[in-house]
């Protein structure tokens, strides 16, 4: 009998500190922090990024876009979770939500920032482009010194202070890195909101930042009331269950595609029987590994972005296939 009520104290106590939810999964995310109404805890949040990253804050932010997924496209996976603010200042800050790392992760984040840079500019109008800022929250590792928070810009590394520009930044706010901190700083705004972002943070953490930060108690009652309301679950339920079956998909494709590339990678190098040739031919199995988890996503009606980011392959390698 002691076996069992130790059993049950010990699940109780797991089930009162960990939370039923990841605060970072993008629809759930998108709900609390992007929609309309949301303007004050988002300000929160990018004034404790920028202050950390010696940027100054901003004020009256105004949310100028903000991409919802409809059941279609998240089912898809066409596109994924783009947060675009404005501040009165003109300043663009992004906000992107990035879980996992993946190949191209860094060429993505380039990618966005210029082309949000490239479409803002007004013919003639060069002296009126304002600073954007991409703020990737990422919960992985990044860099060999894992910091908790990094802006990188434009700058030359062999002459101190020379800046080409200040128009374009990107900064990472990494979940993961502060997750190993002995410390929590509670009197630091971005502590506080990494506390409320981190899925592992125990409910007496939770307690304590929101104690500290009104805005963040205003959160955590958005997220409770989303979770209360049935139609949100379902929907929540719906796009969970489509993001297991896409990750399931990719690991097939993916294994397969390495299976058959491999076999047929060696079976060329072994014809040869020389060293050069088996290397050759595991260098080519490598490229056909590629080559098949490519077609096999084509075939699945993945979107040529996705298939891209899975394989590395081009945009043009993947159409000819």
């Amino acid at each position: 009998m002691l076996i069992v009520i130790n059993f049950f104290r010990r699940y109780f106590i797991i089930y009162e500190f960990l939370r039923g939810y990841d605060p970072l999964y993008d629809f759930l995310f998108s709900n609390y922090m992007a929609s309309e109404g949301c303007e004050r805890q988002l300000t929160s949040l990018i004034n404790a990024i920028l202050v950390e990253n010696n940027e100054n804050i901003i004020f009256d932010l105004k949310i100028v876009d903000n991409k919802f997924l409809s059941g279609k496209v998240a089912n898809n996976r066409n596109c994924i979770l783009d947060l675009r603010s404005k501040s009165f200042d003109g300043r663009v800050v992004n906000i992107e939500v990035q879980k996992q790392g993946e190949k191209y992760f860094r060429r993505r984040s380039h990618l966005y920032i210029s082309r949000e840079f490239s479409n803002s500019a007004e013919k003639g109008g060069l002296e009126r482009l304002k600073s954007h800022i991409l703020i990737n929250i990422i919960d992985f590792g990044f860099c060999k010194n894992n910091v908790i928070s990094r802006k990188f810009n434009m700058i030359d590394k062999t002459e101190l202070n020379c800046e080409y520009s200040d128009c374009i930044k990107i900064i990472n706010v990494n979940v993961s890195a502060f997750r190993k901190l002995k410390e929590i700083d509670f009197d630091n705004p971005l502590h506080r909101w990494l506390v409320f972002l981190d899925k592992k943070s125990t409910r007496e953490m939770i307690e304590m930042a929101i104690s500290k930060d009104e805005n963040i108690k205003i959160v955590h009652e958005k997220v409770e009331e989303l979770l209360k309301d049935e139609a949100f679950l379902h929907e929540l339920n719906k796009r969970e269950q489509a993001d297991l079956k896409y990750e399931g998909e990719i690991a097939y494709a993916k294994d397969e595609g390495k299976k058959e590339g491999i076999e047929e990678g060696m079976e060329k190098g072994i014809k040869k029987g020389k060293k050069e040739g088996i290397e050759e031919g595991i260098e080519k199995g490598i490229k056909q590994t590629e080559l098949n988890v490519a077609k096999r996503m084509k075939n699945s009606n993945f979107s040529f972005d996705d298939i891209a980011k899975a394989t590395g392959l081009s945009l043009d390698e993947i159409e000819k296939l």
